[in-house]
């Protein structure tokens, strides 16, 4: 029972370090949720049946059926479980706060700083950029003329409709819109004048 209570927690460590580098990307998590999702539906449940008659088939080997008389610790491993929920919550705070984002960005912000210092002033519309700042390829950035500077890191859709959504940084947003839609916008404050944003181009 100890194998499988130590393969649990590599797996959820592994797991959330995963899930905590990959949310790095503004979007790269929610595309990836969708095909997730579909595989988990399959994948989990089977996975669970064969770790039970797996266990199931070692125990009755090893006893005879009759004289099986399983604790309640044996049943639930306290200290397992309490360390993987640990995990779970720690991965959970990190994320709802943004901190492996926002540590990034830091690391990056002097390359997009460098960028819109550069940038002429009229500029309008969308750019083509296809550079790497940082941590981040950027592939388009644009000024809204309703204030805010934006650069594009991951788009993509949602799995469900043709509309294509923009993830990406700004620096001081406007509360209405961007360049790349207006529709189910939103900003999330990392740092200084810089946020992140993410919207449709479902107008």
């Amino acid at each position: 029972m100890k194998i499988f209570s130590k393969i649990a927690i590599c797996i959820t460590l592994f797991i959330c370090v995963a899930i905590l580098i990959i949310s790095i990307y503004p979007g790269a998590l929610n595309s990836f949720f969708f095909p997730v999702m579909l595989v988990s539906i399959v994948c989990v449940p089977i996975f669970t049946v064969l770790a039970i008659l797996f266990w199931g088939l070692r125990t009755l080997g090893r006893q005879d059926l009759k004289s099986i008389r399983l604790s309640w610790h044996t049943f639930v491993p306290w200290r397992e479980v309490t360390i993987i929920a640990g995990i779970v919550l720690v991965c959970y705070v990190l994320l709802k706060f943004y901190i492996p984002r926002r540590l990034a960005f830091m690391i990056s912000q002097s390359a997009f700083e460098q960028v819109r210092v550069q940038l002429p002033i009229s500029a309008t519309g969308k750019i083509t950029l296809n550079r790497k700042l940082g941590l981040y390829e950027v592939d388009e950035y644009a000024m809204d003329s309703r204030g805010g500077l934006y650069f594009r890191v991951f788009w993509g859709g949602d799995g469900l409709s043709p509309d294509t959504i923009s993830y990406g940084f700004v620096h001081q947003p406007n509360r209405e819109g961007s360049p790349f839609g207006t529709a189910n916008y939103q900003v999330f404050y990392l740092c200084g004048d810089w946020y992140w944003f993410h919207v449709s181009d479902d107008f």
